[in-house]
């Protein structure tokens, strides 16, 4: 009698969301790490046969990262990965420049030992990746180090407010314009916002990131952002 209610729901429609989900995380981090190229169209057939996915959740996982405009329509021609625009690139980063150095003051006072005893960790394995030249490592680091420090904060809406803007950004780890000098770079101005954050120096972290998304406003810009 339940079932017929519709107050369970079928297991059909449970292993169809999960499908989506997987594809939509699968197309998602190819996009992210650029193995699906900006300025690439994509083929549902081939992304299905790639994924040996059904077409109904490469379709909806199409459509989910269309909202995330990671994806646009372009007619009579398919759906193209967007390529962000040096000034739209900039924006994001203005964006940044604007909480993230609130987020270090506030996590400063806020992290507990074990969320410093990660950022350690994460700065280690940071270094190692450095040496590697590991770009999906160290994308993958970045992202946990800033999450860190915008979860530790204090305000979810923050940390979900950067969470898409830091995907926007992504694939910038795969341009040829980053230079292995860059990526030590990027783990030495890490390195100084996880001091002043130890030091509990509210004031010193939010001087330290906003140096660090300086810097990188300032390399992007110097190199032409090509």
């Amino acid at each position: 009698m339940l079932a017929k209610l519709g107050a369970i729901p079928a297991q059909p429609a449970i292993r169809k969301s999960s499908l989506t989900e997987q594809a939509y995380q699968k197309i998602k981090v190819r996009i992210l790490t650029a193995q699906y190229e900006p300025g690439r169209f994509l083929q549902e057939n081939a992304i299905c046969e790639e994924l040996e996915m059904g077409r109904t959740p490469v379709h909806q996982a199409l459509q989910r990262l269309m909202q995330e405009d990671l994806l646009e329509v372009i007619p009579r021609k398919g759906v193209l990965i967007r390529l962000e625009s040096l000034d739209e690139i900039l924006l994001a980063l203005e964006v940044r420049g604007v909480l993230e150095p609130y987020c270090a003051s506030k996590a400063a006072t806020r992290l507990s030992n074990a969320q410093l005893k990660e950022l350690d960790t994460i700065q280690a394995e940071t270094i190692a990746a450095v040496h590697r030249q590991s770009k999906p490592d160290l994308l993958l680091l970045d992202r946990r180090f800033h999450s860190i420090i915008a979860l530790g904060a204090g305000n979810p809406m923050i940390a979900d407010f950067l969470r898409p803007v830091h995907e926007r950004l992504t694939r910038l780890w795969f341009q040829p314009r980053w230079a292995p000098s860059d990526f030590s770079q990027t783990e030495g101005e890490h390195d100084a916002i996880i001091a002043a954050i130890k030091r509990r120096d509210a004031d010193g972290a939010m001087t330290a990131m906003r140096e660090h998304i300086t810097s990188l406003h300032g390399r992007l810009i110097s190199s032409g952002g090509s």
